[in-house]
């Protein structure tokens, strides 16, 4: 039986809530909000980790395995969080006034597990999708995930790519709409060149179009930025910077194709999706970096004799 067209909507869904829950985390600044969602991105991953074990060899041992696999991952996950609620309502109840959880000091804790359970869980649930569905082989699945040809594998499978440009879209589209006008071209631009990705399938059609479309892509960009500037409107320092690393991990995916065309060796552009996705979900989840330090660098300076005309 064929088991992708039932795939498909499965690892949609899976890819809108994983999302959502980014969505969430650009807006959880407690210490309670963001341990919850990073409690829900790690049960996912641990999902996603049991189904691998079964699809690695399908059968009642390892959907038993897989089970119990999933099950001690999420039993580990949720303990921290528990422990994290339970400290935060002690601490409530020993201080007077409404009870309320500890702002975060840094998100950039937050940032780092977000971005590594997002890639992770991506990871797991793209190899077990194409493991089922017959594109990856039972027997690949169960090299060692620190091979590289493990991780090449399963980055430049469509079961990775194709969910992750979904993803990416998604959450461009929730949070770039309160960024700075310059980041959302950035952010869906990202989402495109993932979803344009020449090794994801085969066939001369999808690779010849999908290298012409994510070149376009990836100059257009470099045209918008160089036009803003050209127009005197200078990007922001933070925007700038973010610009700047979409345009190096657009220059290694480049390479990677170059690689894989001339060689066949898909693990440099493995290296540039992951760099993609780490640069995307790390600017995603703390959209305050790019609002508040633009709007201080590119607000008018007061002139000196401002409030000093009617002094006289």
């Amino acid at each position: 039986m064929e088991l992708a067209p039932l795939l498909w909507p499965i690892a949609a869904l899976m890819a809108v809530v994983i999302a959502a829950l980014v969505r969430w985390s650009a807006s959880s600044r407690t210490v309670v909000s963001a341990a919850f969602v990073v409690f829900l991105l790690a049960m996912m991953a641990s999902m996603f980790l049991g189904a691998l074990v079964y699809a690695s060899d399908p059968g009642t041992r390892s959907l038993v395995l897989g089970l119990w696999v999933a099950g001690f991952a999420m039993s580990a996950s949720v303990f921290p969080v528990v422990a994290l609620v339970l400290r935060e309502a002690a601490r409530n109840a020993d201080t007077e006034g409404t009870p309320a959880s500890r702002a975060l000091t840094s998100p950039a804790t937050l940032v780092a597990l977000v971005v590594g359970l997002v890639l992770l869980g991506e990871l797991l649930m793209g190899r077990t999708f194409a493991t089922l569905a017959g594109s990856i082989a039972p027997s690949a699945t169960g090299s060692v995930p620190g091979d590289a040809g493990w991780l090449a594998l399963s980055v430049t499978s469509p079961w990775f790519l194709f969910p992750m440009a979904l993803e990416m879209g998604l959450a461009a589209w929730w949070v770039g709409r309160n960024l700075p006008r310059p980041m959302l071209p950035l952010l869906l631009a990202q989402a495109a060149v993932m979803l344009f990705s020449p090794p994801a399938l085969a066939g001369t059609p999808w690779r010849l179009g999908s290298s012409v479309a994510s070149a376009a892509i990836m100059a257009g960009i470099v045209g918008y930025l160089l036009l803003l500037e050209y127009r005197g409107q200078p990007l922001a320092r933070p925007i700038a910077a973010y610009a700047l690393r979409v345009v190096g991990t657009f220059a290694l995916m480049g390479v990677g194709l170059f690689v894989w065309a001339l060689y066949g060796s898909s693990w440099v552009f493995a290296l540039g999706v992951v760099a993609q996705s780490a640069v995307f979900f790390g600017a995603v989840v703390v959209p305050e970096a790019f609002v508040s330090l633009a709007t201080v660098s590119t607000a008018p300076t007061a002139s000196p004799s401002a409030g000093t005309g009617a002094s006289g």
